[in-house]
């Protein structure tokens, strides 16, 4: 049935989703018994709310102030002492008096969600404890696989102990979201697209704002109308253990748990929701399968980017086409996914010579993946567009270009280009949401690299020369051209379709001439004789992606680069087999702040919103603007001028104006900010007497952005005037 008619078919009438059988997954259920599943209610909620907010601040203290577990049991129980002295402490249920069981009676003992899956060494394929309990003997039991599980020794009460040798975390997807529809207003959240239109960006000019506004956002099928879309609250479902990157093999078996409960979710899971009343089904699906390129390969099957004939997972470009202009306009043709997903089922249960020869001559290998109802390999995979270019392409530039071809040259002391090059780029200022990239790559590249190379390479006359310059000592020319004018065009042509296809907001017809302008620098690199590289030819899908996933700002793996930040200031103890990943998902479902147990256990906000701008959520003290700022009183003439245009109806006045109108009164009507959040992002000023980090911006006047430094932040209200307080930033030029 195709989609048009399964959406004209009412949603009671839907047949279901098939569940694919005899796959030899692993039942996604709790280690030994679903009895040992968590209750969504913890039962420290059950008890007096005094107690339950004794478990709260030692839990904590110990999580967040970095208390030792001794140290958070003493605060524990001298909080019981209090009571019991008071009179207060209940019987019973009698309260608990350790760390570790105030977490479980809060429900967030780690313990109790991760299920700890013993894997085969060699493929890695899933065992829970119950069936290595079961297992006659420690060989793994795939066909052909010749790994050992566990040890097995006689502990000193004359027990026979079976020791993983490997192990890999999971956390339920659908655990996870039962625990999130229990939050107040999480539900609320979920995107209603019941009134929205498809197909709209099929309009060139239509603007996007976000994943919802692409084409595969309709496409879902998951018996449902509701789609989530807001990505607040992240599940980190699994950790693959170290230390080498896992082959196809391995990252099947490590999909096949949340792939289970995909399926399940696609029929539809009965959860109980916040504010409703019973069980409500719950539908969910994959919309996009969004990592960097050659994870994207594994994960799909598909052969490996440096495959000769088939490196590209979304058309049938070959390797050879890279380097010649065929690879640029658009003359290659679309993968096909249903031929990729039937030479995938082909190759599943075939021998090992016929499985190269389907790779090789169809470019594909079975994946887990390709089990899901609806999955389609190549049009549900997102080339991402952070790693492409930022570690992709620019490196590219950077390490084989511009240094690999001498175009930055030593000779001439503080006064050469490299020196130059180097002195402007450590002069940066760095915001705090810049983040796991390599130091000086990302703002260099959008906001100032043309400006270097100009200052770096400019003659006398303050041109870019035509001609190419001198070779260090003892150095053999590259084979491709050095020519600083040639290369400088070439350049812009990257610049410019990097800073449209970047933008938050974009049209089809921006991402098309964004596309345009990375052909071209394609060709240009060509015509110089720079050899490209498969990072160069993916980005001729980049158009497609906007199009499928909307602006890139809303699926690239900025966010999940943060992430792997957090990660990694995790203190462990080094241990491999699976110990190192256990440390840090014990650490991400306790202490992080999103998808953790804290936050879904004590629900809070620190900031507030209005509108795109978040404020500090406790109240700053009103200020004297005649006493504030450096001359005292510079600002009260500026927000009063402002506050004028904003609210003419008020006819304000100052304070100590004799005219009729609304006084302006000095002390009374504005509160000084350290910070706001706009768009997510963090900005500071000058007045801040602790840091001045992120006190550096870019206005829009017309269609100029402007650079400045944010001097005072406020919140501006007029008493008695009926109006909503104006968030008001106080800007002054760099110079």
């Amino acid at each position: 049935m195709d989609d048009q008619h399964a959406e004209e078919q009412p949603r009671g009438q839907r047949a279901p989703v098939q569940e694919l059988q005899d796959f030899n997954f692993c039942l996604v259920a709790w280690p030994d018994d679903q009895e040992d599943r968590p209750s969504l209610i913890p039962r420290a909620f059950q008890e007096r709310p005094g107690v339950c907010l004794a478990y709260l601040n030692t839990v904590i203290g110990n999580v967040f102030r970095k208390q030792s577990i001794q140290a958070a049991t003493d605060a524990l129980n001298n909080q019981l002492n209090c009571m019991l002295l008071e009179g207060v402490l209940p019987e019973h249920p009698r309260p608990v008096r350790h760390l570790l069981s105030a977490k479980r009676r809060l429900g967030i003992d780690a313990d109790q969600w991760i299920t700890q899956y013993v894997i085969c060494p060699e493929c890695w394929k899933h065992f829970t404890p119950a069936q290595v309990k079961e297992l006659p003997s420690p060989e793994c039991t795939v066909p052909d696989c010749e790994g050992v599980l566990y040890d097995e020794h006689t502990d000193a009460k004359g027990k026979r102990v079976r020791t993983s040798k490997k192990i890999m975390l999971h956390i339920s997807l659908i655990g996870s979201l039962r625990r999130m529809f229990m939050q107040p207003g999480f539900a609320k959240s979920v995107r209603d697209s019941r009134q929205d239109h498809p197909g709209q960006n099929e309009d060139e000019d239509y603007v996007m704002t976000d994943m919802h506004d692409g084409m595969l956002w309709h496409e879902l099928e998951t018996n449902t109308v509701r789609k989530i879309g807001k990505l607040v609250n992240v599940i980190c479902a699994a950790i693959m253990p170290g230390q080498k990157e896992p082959n196809i093999v391995q990252i099947n078996h490590c999909l096949e748990p949340s792939t289970r409960e995909l399926m399940e979710l696609k029929n539809g899971v009965k959860m109980d929701v916040y504010g409703e009343e019973g069980l409500v089904d719950v539908f969910a699906d994959n919309e996009a399968l969004a990592c960097n390129m050659p994870a994207s390969h594994k994960c799909n099957g598909t052969a490996g980017h440096s495959h000769d004939f088939h490196p590209c997972a979304f058309c049938d470009i070959d390797i050879i086409k890279i380097n010649t202009p065929e690879g640029y306009n658009n003359s290659w043709t679309a993968k096909d996914d249903y031929h990729m997903l039937r030479q995938s089922f082909y190759s599943k249960d075939a021998t090992p010579a016929r499985q190269e020869a389907i790779l090789r001559d169809h470019g594909v290998r079975f994946s887990i993946l390709n089990v899901i109802p609806g999955w389609l390999p190549s049009r549900k995979s997102a080339l991402d567009f952070m790693h492409c270019i930022f570690l992709g392409i620019i490196s590219h530039l950077f390490m084989h270009v511009l240094f690999g071809g001498y175009m930055l040259l030593g000779m001439g002391g503080i006064n050469s280009p490299k020196r130059q090059f180097e002195d402007i780029i450590n002069a940066v200022r760095w915001p705090s949401h810049v983040t796991r990239l390599p130091k000086n790559v990302l703002l260099i590249f959008i906001q100032h690299q043309l400006v270097i190379l100009w200052w770096a390479w400019r003659d006398a006359n303050d041109e870019i020369p035509d001609t190419k310059p001198p070779l260090p000592p003892n150095t053999v020319a590259p084979d491709f051209s050095r020519n600083c004018r040639s290369l400088y065009q070439a350049i812009l042509f990257l610049c410019t379709g990097v800073r449209i296809l970047t933008s938050r907001t974009i049209s089809m017809a921006q991402a098309r001439t964004g596309q345009s302008f990375l052909a071209h620098y394609c060709l240009e690199c060509l015509q110089l004789r720079i050899p490209l590289t498969i990072n160069h030819q993916a980005l001729m899908h980049t158009a497609d992606m906007i199009k499928k996933f909307g602006p890139v700002y809303a699926w690239w793996l900025f966010a999940f680069e943060w992430f792997n930040g957090m990660l990694e200031c995790v203190h462990h103890n080094g241990h491999d087999g699976g110990q190192i990943e256990l440390t840090l998902l014990w650490n991400w479902v306790q202490a992080q702040d999103h998808g953790s147990m804290m936050t879904q256990i004590a629900v809070y906000q620190s900031e507030a919103a209005e509108d795109n701008v978040r404020l500090p959520l406790c109240n700053a003290k009103l200020i004297n603007l005649r006493a504030y700022g450096l001359p005292p009183g510079v600002f009260y003439p500026i927000l009063l001028q402002y506050c004028h245009s904003l609210w003419p109806d008020l006819h304000l006045v100052g304070d100590l104006s004799c005219d009729n109108g609304t006084p302006f009164y000095a002390n009374k009507v504005s509160r000084a900010l350290t910070y706001i959040r706009k768009d997510g992002i963090h900005y500071g000023c000058t007045m801040n007497q602790r840091t001045h980090a992120d006190s550096f911006a870019f206005i829009s006047q017309g269609r100029t952005r402007v650079p400045v430094q944010i001097t005072a932040l406020f919140v501006v209200g007029v008493l008695d005037a009926g109006n909503e307080p104006e968030d008001f930033l106080e800007d002054k030029d760099r110079e």
